[in-house]
């Protein structure tokens, strides 16, 4: 290939000439020049083909790149959010836009507050471009901690332009989970100044527009204001951003597009993509037609259409119709086993064809014999299998040894053009007998659980989570323990419950409630017919209101009053709440008799980060039938007072 002499200039530059004065040159007027280049690039002109492509070079002075840093509180995991500071000081986007939840928050004492404000201060000190602050409802949960935010950072909402792009940074904590009439009224007038914008990024918490949609579905009034924003919107190009649930989805709305954001080290299970549960910074390039948006997971990249609504509805369908159920084998915990028989089914109710790796992991190991650890097995649509193993042990092994053992399946769609995959674990099927004790002591039913000492039971670090599962992220944000004892008159039941953010609902919809579920029949019927029948009760308790601890109320079993209610009294506490509850022991009466034997029973956990929304449903013991039957619910067996 022969070099020509003459040189091509792409983009041919007519306004400003070659540099003619350098850095460190003084021109005869005593000043200092800043280097001029033309705004083009110089290629050399060649004969035959050339060694680059004939793309467009993509230098619009109208192009810019931001980025966008989501969740870094509700059980922050430490390290995250500098380690994204870090990336993005190698990334040098023009700047940063953040939706909220920066500290934990969630204190009346300021000292506290002003400890986490500096803290995170400290983060934003070590990064290299500017940073615009959004409140979030961990950071401005009180008026104390409002006081705070205009102390450091001034207006709550605030918009600005940057190369004819109109940013409006909202509060979504205004008032709760709403865009009050004097921000409102502030932002009708803020967008209809700057109407000639190229594009509008809205940039706020909560996803307002999930809350209104729940509240028109269910026919009830939208307090959020969102419909108002979006009339002020008008047919004006726009995109909008916000966090707080702590996965990620896009949505289509308007012809537009609406994400809320996962998290930069906030509260999350990290199960991966297909659960939207990753750490990322947002990344996002205006273009003449619009912002193109990338998903920068900490260790990789995802565009923003990997989880669309579409696909997570699709998925959470999956998950919601492909089962793995195990029959526990009952052991007493002091007896022991020798040999068992473990009894799994599969039950496909989703339409494709699944299979299923799994493996029993955790038996003990003295002279064990078993006819297979590993399983592989197939289910058609509608489809149920069921398969059994084996086990037998060359001496008795105490019930402990079989705490840890565990039916790990990996199952997923086969045939499909996007294939769906999940991990399940599942309790091992060698279960125990739960022992309900007389009580050692008159009980106070007045939700202080202080005389209940160590509560034995909790739903522990890897619980069967339903409804919202997406939502739940860990035991700071949901979690349970919980004891059982009785008298000649009652089953007491208490339950220390640790939630980072107690709803107790508005009348309008539920908040944070505790179910408690009982099959008061003899054990060979609930053992043989599992559906829901007569004798088998359900009680629901709501998370107390501020000030109303201690009151007793009387709540009627499945809202009926043709049983004795029970007897139960909350309280708030600094970890979250408590509960007592007194359940007349003639329901077990009325089923077997006055010398009843067990009960089966489970507590599930309704926990709801906001109102109005669909609450993560944590389960004791249970399936994924927990509102139609008794399977996997623990057997409590009454311990009979020596005489």
């Amino acid at each position: 290939m022969r070099l020509a002499a003459s040189l091509i200039v792409l983009f041919a530059f007519t306004a400003a000439p070659l540099a003619r004065a350098h850095d460190g040159h003084d021109h005869g007027d005593g000043k200092l020049r800043t280097p001029q280049y033309p705004p083009a690039i110089i290629l050399p002109a060649m004969d035959g083909p050339k060694p680059w492509s004939d793309k467009p070079l993509l230098d619009d002075p109208d192009r810019f790149q931001i980025a966008i840093m989501t969740d870094n509180t509700g059980g922050h995991r430490p390290g995250i959010w500098m380690k994204a500071v870090e990336r993005l000081n190698l990334l040098r986007p023009a700047f940063v836009m953040s939706v909220g939840d920066l500290i934990e928050g969630y204190s009346s004492d300021s000292a506290v507050l002003e400890e986490q404000w500096k803290e995170f201060l400290g983060f934003i000190d070590k990064m290299e471009m500017r940073f615009f602050f959004v409140a979030g409802n961990h950071d401005v949960s009180n008026p104390m901690a409002h006081d705070l935010w205009r102390k450091h950072f001034g207006a709550e909402w605030y918009s600005f332009d940057y190369k004819g792009v109109h940013f409006a940074a909202l509060s979504s904590e205004d008032t709760k989970d709403q865009i009050g009439p004097e921000q409102l009224a502030w932002l009708e007038a803020d967008l209809k100044k700057h109407a000639d914008a190229r594009w509008t990024l809205l940039f706020f918490h909560k996803p307002l527009w999930t809350i209104s949609e729940r509240a028109a579905t269910a026919g009830n009034p939208d307090h959020t204001n969102w419909n108002q924003v979006e009339a002020a919107l008008g047919d004006r190009k726009y995109t909008v951003f916000a966090g707080h649930v702590h996965h990620y989805v896009q949505y289509d709305r308007r012809g537009m597009k609406y994400y809320h954001l996962a998290t930069t080290g906030g509260g999350s299970r990290m199960r991966g993509v297909p659960y939207g549960e990753f750490d990322h910074v947002t990344w996002l390039t205006m273009e003449k037609e619009g912002p193109t948006i990338i998903n920068l997971l900490l260790d990789g990249m995802l565009p923003p259409d990997a989880i669309t609504e579409t696909s997570i509805a699709r998925f959470r369908d999956f998950l919601a119709k492909t089962r793995i159920e195990v029959a526990p084998i009952l052991v007493d915990e002091d007896e022991g086993i020798s040999a068992g028989r473990i009894d799994l089914r599969l039950r496909n109710q989703f339409d494709e064809p699944i299979e299923v790796t799994a493996e029993i992991e955790g038996l003990p190991l003295r002279g064990t014999t078993v006819e297979t650890t590993k399983l592989h097995f197939k289910a058609a649509p509608g489809a149920t299998q069921e398969f059994s193993v084996d086990v037998k042990f060359g001496e008795t092994v105490a019930f402990s040894h079989f705490a840890e053992t565990l039916l790990t399946a990996k199952i997923r769609t086969v045939g499909g053009d996007q294939p769906l995959s999940a991990e399940r674990t599942i309790p091992v099927v060698i279960d125990r007998k739960y022992r309900c004790p007389p009580v050692a002591a008159p009980v106070a039913v007045d939700g202080d659980v202080g005389e209940w000492s160590d509560l034995t039971l909790s739903t522990g670090a890897k619980p069967l989570v339903l409804g919202a599962a997406e939502t739940w992220q860990g035991l700071n944000d949901a979690s349970l323990r919980f004891d059982t004892a009785y008298d000649e008159k009652f089953v007491y039941f208490a339950a220390r419950i640790t939630d980072d953010m107690v709803t107790s609902g508005n009348g309008v919809a539920a908040g944070d409630q505790l179910q408690l579920r009982f099959d008061a029949r003899w054990i060979s019927d609930r053992k043989e017919k599992p559906a829901f029948a007569a004798g088998v009760y359900g009680l629901a308790i709501a998370a107390p209101k501020e000030g109303a601890d201690g009151a007793v109320a009387s709540i009627p079993f499945n809202g009926s009053p043709q049983v004795p209610p029970a007897r139960v009294a909350t309280r708030r506490t600094k970890e979250g709440w408590t509960v007592e509850a007194a359940i007349p022991a003639v329901l077990f009466e009325k089923s077997q008799n006055e010398n009843w034997h067990s009960f089966q029973f489970t507590p599930i956990l309704n926990d709801v980060d906001g109102e109005g929304e669909r609450p993560a449903r944590l389960i004791w013991r249970g399936t994924a039938a927990i509102d139609k039957e008794n399977t996997n619910w623990g057997q409590f067996v009454r311990v009979k007072v020596k005489k």
